[in-house]
C-alpha cells in the first residue's frame, strides 16, 4: 500500500539511482505530477514548468545518488511520480603516476665533551612510491671534525624500495670546542635528492690549580698549607683528582676533605667538578728543621688536562718569634658603617728574651684605619706601635686596629715586625675583601 499524505500538506517522495558501471552526461528528469505542486528538491533541480531536472555530470561504478522531493497534494486520490534517467556509456582507461622521493635524517648528540666520541646515524628512506636505484649518502664533516682520520664520509644504499630505509652510523671526533653544524645529503639515480643537518656543541673543563702557604713559620710548629681546584672551562670537570707530594723534610699531621696521605704523596679525590665550581683544600705540616719547602700541587681530570701551581713556606728556628694576625669580619662592605678589627699576637717562642719588638702596620688602601690598642699611633694608612722594650719567653703582645671599608676591592694589609733578634723583618699580609 502506497503511503499517504494530507490534502494541502508536504509529502516527500524519494528516488535512488545506481551506476553499473561508468556512466557520463547522466541527466535524472521528472514531470510534476497532476494533482501535486513543487516544493522543493535535495539537490535543488531545474525547474522549467512542471519539469524538474537534475545533471549528475559523470558516475563512476558503483556510484550511486538520492534525490528527495516535496510536493503538495492539491486534491484526492492517488498520485504517481515517474521519474527518466539518461546517460553516455563510458569507457575508462587508467595510468598509475608515481612520485619518487627520498628523506635523509641526521642524529647526532646536542652536547658532548671533548674527550668523548660523537655517535652520528644518518637514516635514508624511500617515502615517495617508485623504486629508487643509487641511493648515495654523503657526510662532510665540518672543519675541526674527524671519523677514523677522514672529514668526508661516503656510504652506499644501493637500491630502495617504496618505504624502505637504511640506517648508517658513525663516531667523529672534535679537535677543538665549540658548535658544529654538520650537513649530510643523499642523491639517486632519478635525480631526487634531500639533505639533513645536525648541530653539536663540544664543551671542555678547564681545571686551574692554586697554592697557598704561610710566608714563615717555625721548626716544629704545625702550618696549614690550602689549594683551590677550580674549573674555568663550560661542562663538568669529572674524576677530578688533586695530589701533592711531600717535600723532603715534612711531615703531614692531617689533610681536609678526604685527603689521601702518604710518607711521599697527598691525593684528593674531588669527584665532578661543575663549571665556575672550585674546591679547597689544606693539609697541616710541620718541620723539624728551618728551611725553605716548596709545595707543588697538580690538578687533572677524565677530559681536563693536567694543571700545576707551586708555593712555599720559609721554616725558621731563630728568633723564636711568631707573628699572627687576622681580620674579623671578612668581607666586609663599603659605605654600611662596618668594620674589621685586625688582630695581631706577637708571641715570643723562643728559650731567651727578645728586645725592641716593633710592630708597623700598613692598612690596604682600600680600608681605613679607624682606632688602635696599645698606643697604636695612626698616621695616614700606617698604624705604629711602640717598641716593647723587653718580650720574655712564651709571652705574648697583641694588637688590634679597627678599620672601615671606603672601596671595593682585594685589600692586602701588610704586618711587618722587628726587633733585636731578628736579622731581617718579619713580613706577613692580610687579605680583607671590601665589596
Amino acid at each position: 500500500m502506497p503511503p499517504e499524505a494530507s490534502l494541502n500538506g508536504e509529502f516527500m517522495a524519494e528516488m535512488r539511482l545506481a551506476a553499473q558501471g561508468c556512466a557520463a552526461n547522466v541527466v535524472v528528469r521528472d514531470t510534476v505530477p497532476a494533482g501535486a505542486s513543487y516544493v522543493r528538491s535535495e539537490p535543488a533541480a531545474t525547474v522549467d514548468g512542471d519539469q524538474l531536472t537534475w545533471n549528475f555530470g559523470n558516475l563512476e561504478a558503483g556510484d550511486t545518488r538520492s534525490i528527495k522531493l516535496w510536493l503538495k497534494a492539491q486534491k484526492e486520490g492517488t498520485i504517481v511520480n515517474c521519474a527518466s534517467v539518461s546517460a553516455d556509456p563510458r569507457t575508462c582507461a587508467s595510468t598509475r603516476i608515481v612520485n619518487p622521493a627520498i628523506q635523509l635524517a641526521k642524529k647526532a648528540p646536542a652536547e658532548v665533551v671533548i674527550c668523548d666520541p660523537i655517535p652520528m646515524t644518518l637514516t635514508v628512506r624511500n617515502s615517495g612510491s617508485s623504486q629508487l636505484t643509487g641511493v648515495k649518502v654523503t657526510d662532510n664533516l665540518p672543519a675541526g671534525l674527524s671519523s677514523d682520520g677522514k672529514s668526508s664520509l661516503a656510504f652506499d644504499a644501493g637500491n630502495l624500495a617504496p618505504g624502505e630505509s637504511k640506517e648508517f652510523k658513525f663516531n667523529a671526533t672534535a679537535a677543538r670546542t665549540g658548535q658544529f653544524v654538520n650537513r649530510a645529503e643523499v642523491a639517486t639515480a632519478q635525480g631526487v635528492k634531500a639533505d639533513a643537518s645536525s648541530t653539536t656543541v663540544v664543551r671542555e673543563p678547564v681545571l686551574t690549580v692554586a697554592c697557598t702557604a704561610p710566608e714563615q713559620r717555625y721548626m716544629g710548629r704545625p702550618f696549614d698549607v690550602s689549594f683551590t681546584v677550580a674549573n674555568k672551562g663550560d661542562t663538568a670537570a669529572a674524576g677530578t683528582l688533586l695530589e701533592v707530594p711531600v717535600p723532603a723534610g715534612l711531615t703531614v699531621k692531617s689533610a681536609s676533605d678526604g685527603g689521601q696521605a702518604t710518607a711521599s704523596k697527598i691525593t684528593w679525590n674531588l669527584a665532578s667538578l661543575a663549571p665556575n665550581a672550585s674546591q679547597k683544600v689544606s693539609a697541616v705540616f710541620v718541620a723539624a728543621n728551618a728551611g725553605s719547602f716548596q709545595f707543588s700541587s697538580s690538578a687533572k681530570g677524565t677530559c681536563a688536562k693536567l694543571v700545576s701551581s707551586t708555593c712555599q713556606t720559609r721554616v725558621v728556628g731563630v728568633p723564636a718569634i711568631l707573628l699572627e694576625k687576622a681580620d674579623d669580619p671578612d668581607p666586609l662592605g663599603v659605605g654600611t658603617g662596618e668594620t674589621t678589627t685586625y688582630t695581631v699576637k706577637i708571641t715570643n717562642q723562643g728559650s731567651a728574651d727578645d728586645n725592641n719588638v716593633k710592630m708597623v702596620v700598613t692598612i690596604a688602601p682600600e680600608l681605613a684605619p679607624v682606632s688602635a690598642t696599645g698606643n697604636g699611633a695612626i698616621s695616614g694608612q700606617t698604624v705604629t706601635f711602640p717598641a716593647v722594650p723587653r718580650l720574655a719567653p712564651k709571652e705574648a703582645v697583641t694588637y688590634k686596629i679597627v678599620a672601615r671599608g671606603v672601596k671595593a676591592g682585594d685589600g692586602r694589609t701588610r704586618f711587618e715586625l722587628n726587633s733585636d733578634m731578628l736579622q731581617s723583618p718579619v713580613i706577613a699580609e692580610e687579605s680583607t675583601h671590601v665589596y
